[in-house]
């Protein structure tokens, strides 16, 4: 094992910039992830709950842990309503991704392209905007479905559906998730090869049979890995459990670190909410290196070959139209019912199509914003948040890949840890993490853009692994024969791996800007009148009694995103 010598004596022999850009952006890298994660331990350890954790009356205690074991809602509810949350979701997001999915990539089904989009729009809006028009329309009293089911009926008084229960929200969270389970989905079965189906078709076996003895075992390893995802990104969700469980008093471990943060009566009691983080972090990282293991193991049931082969497509028959009155109904709810929704709120308020005349429709919501400072000011901060935060996962994940694919620096496996345990972190614990970070440190960014562009650019897993792929398609020679030429490392990186890498980059800088354009939660929690953006606006209108406005302004989140994204993929895309 004579490698670390090696690796030094290659270190030694770098020039000043080679060396001083990795460390720096290592330093930066652990400072994003570590440091925060390691003031929420000091904090779930000082006490009493009267003082900050860094005050100098603060002392190390274990009461904030015994208090959170000896709390009986704990047990009684918190731990169960987690629990059927999250077991509710998973079965539910899992069996309507790999069904779409299925059609998708496994039939014969008419203008799969069209449908494969449609499916995944719903990502690049804001959760608080869907959730908002699936209160109004399925509210239990003045929700439109409901009314309309009402009336058809010949009955009064509530529901029948209720979106404020269990439920409810087991099913719009499944609705959320399920595009982002179907992209893994859909990428497994379109790289499986027909072959082992082919041959059971050969020997007679049916449809029905081939899928149950040879697609879904092969499929099986590979399909753990999004489910463990999916239920990662569960038990760290928070927006639909607060705008949806909280009026169904669903209480759960994010919504309870929300409640320690913001007490009905006294301070903030900050020792407590990192205390109950603790076990959510645990759990968070377990989940993904049980994702990481599931990945791993997947790849020994890779049936891509080097042999080219046709997809094979099963007829639907008789089956099609029942396959697209599926398809319909998923995004019609995921997608085109809360569109038209909002657009119908931000110009009737409340009143329920048929009820009002379509000459009454009122625009002023809309003119009102053209002149509202408070709008215009959330526009801002959320592109400039966004656009900084995407720029700093992206410069950074590409140069932590860098380190960790061509560089010999000492640590550089820990960092590749470190980088992948961010995508563990739930949204609530990183915001609470930089909350109680930039409030003992006298630094001034508390309460600004700052601490948004700060706590937003901790999630650097997507960007490293991206990174590490190009960088392992791009063969060393090209550099070393730069290195014989003269060029310094800086210009090696610029004028020849930063051009190649520059898709890999580009679709990193794509997803994580996509993120922060919806991001809710983190802003929720950091929120003060300096750093108010859009997805937080939309909820406060809400919340305040102003439907139609509230409505308004997710249309021109949703008008201002989609062909957003729509330029910056075609840019990309021709670069």
């Amino acid at each position: 094992m004579k490698q670390p010598e090696g690796a030094l004596a290659r270190l030694a022999g770098m020039d000043l910039t080679a060396r001083l850009i990795p460390t720096l952006g290592a330093a930066l890298a652990v400072g994003l992830i570590g440091v925060p994660l390691a003031m929420l331990v000091y904090a779930a350890l000082r006490g009493p709950s009267d003082f900050l954790p860094f005050e100098d009356g603060a002392h190390y205690t274990l009461d904030n842990l015994r208090g959170l074991i000896s709390d009986p809602a704990l047990v009684t509810r918190i731990l169960p309503d987690t629990l059927i949350f999250v077991a509710g979701t998973v079965t539910l997001t899992t069996v309507i991704a790999f069904t779409l999915a299925w059609l998708v990539e496994r039939t014969d089904l008419p203008c799969r392209n069209v449908w494969f989009t449609a499916i995944i729009a719903p990502l690049l809006v804001p959760v608080p905007v869907i959730a908002i028009a699936w209160i109004m329309l399925f509210g239990p009293n003045a929700g439109w479905a409901n009314q309309f089911i009402r009336t058809l009926g010949g009955f009064s008084g509530e529901g029948p559906l209720n979106v404020f229960s269990m439920g409810g929200l087991v099913v719009c969270q499944s609705v959320v998730s399920a595009p982002f389970v179907f992209l893994q989905i859909s990428a497994a079965l379109r790289g499986m090869s027909p072959v082992l189906e082919e041959a059971a078709a050969m020997a007679g076996a049916g449809p029905l049979t081939s899928f149950r003895r040879i697609t879904l075992p092969v499929l099986t390893p590979g399909l753990l890995a999004p489910i463990i995802l999916v239920t990662l990104v569960t038990f760290e969700q928070f927006e639909l459990p607060l705008i949806i469980g909280l009026p169904a008093k669903v209480n759960i471990f994010a919504f309870r670190i929300y409640t320690e943060l913001n007490p009905a009566s006294g301070l903030p009691n900050y020792g407590a909410a990192c205390a109950i983080s603790l076990p959510f972090l645990a759990l968070g990282v377990l989940s993904l290196l049980l994702y990481n293991r599931a990945t791993r193991r997947a790849e020994r049931f890779v049936t891509v070959t080097g042999k080219a082969s046709a997809q094979r497509r099963l007829p639907l028959g008789a089956w099609k139209a029942p396959a697209l009155t599926l398809l319909c109904v998923y995004v019609a709810i995921a997608a085109l019912l809360p569109l038209l929704t909002l657009i119908w709120t931000s110009l009737f308020g409340y009143a329920p199509p048929g009820r009002v005349d379509l000459a009454q429709a009122n625009a002023q919501p809309y003119r009102n914003f053209l002149t509202d400072p408070i709008v215009w000011r959330a526009l801002a901060n959320t592109l400039v948040v966004a656009s900084l935060s995407a720029l700093v996962v992206t410069a950074l994940g590409g140069l932590i890949a860098w380190i960790v694919a061509r560089s010999s620096l000492p640590g550089r496996r820990a960092l590749d840890l470190l980088s992948f345990m961010s995508l563990g972190i739930p949204a609530v614990i990183a915001g609470l993490a930089v909350m109680v970070l930039y409030l003992s440190l006298p630094i001034g960014v508390y309460g600004t853009i700052w601490i948004l562009v700060i706590a937003y650019s901790y999630r650097l897993a997507t960007t490293t692994r991206l990174a590490k792929s190009g960088l392992m398609q791009i063969h060393r020679e090209l550099e070393e024969a730069a290195e014989m030429s003269g060029a310094r490392w800086l210009a090696t990186q610029m004028r020849i791996l930063l051009p190649l890498l520059a898709p890999a980059l580009g679709s990193a800088f794509l997803v994580a800007f996509i993120i922060a354009l919806r991001e809710f939660t983190i802003p929720f929690i950091l929120y003060s009148s300096e750093n108010l953006v859009l997805p937080v606006l939309v909820w406060q209108l809400f919340q305040n009694g102003e439907p139609a406005r509230s409505a308004a302004l997710g249309v021109m989140i949703i008008a201002v995103i989609l062909p957003g994204i729509f330029a910056l993929r075609l840019f990309l895309t021709r670069r």
